[in-house]
């Protein structure tokens, strides 16, 4: 299953055809739509010293193709080319 022109798509269209894509439960697509990071109360359990938390864009790479499967491939970064050059990339070399 090719997703054409997921750049174009607005977020619901976008968080919709992963979920079409990924097969992902309605609990599964709730988490995607959540805007909200982690609180610092989870933070502090996580790692020593905790004083705050950020949050980063997740944003998706397409067109993977691996041993003749296709894969969508999540990407958390502040960088935007970065997800379009790996997704067109991964479209060139299908």
């Amino acid at each position: 299953m090719t997703i054409s022109k997921f750049f174009e798509k607005n977020r619901k269209e976008r968080i919709d055809e992963v979920v079409k894509f990924a097969n992902l439960s309605s609990e599964e697509r709730q988490i995607l739509e959540n805007e909200g990071g982690i609180g610092f109360d989870q933070a502090d359990k996580m790692v020593e010293n905790a004083i705050g938390t950020f949050s980063l864009p997740l944003g998706i790479a397409t067109n993977f193709l691996i041993n003749d499967k296709e894969y969508l491939v999540p990407m958390v970064i502040e960088e935007p080319s970065v997800i379009a050059a790996a997704s067109k990339a991964a479209k060139i070399a299908k």
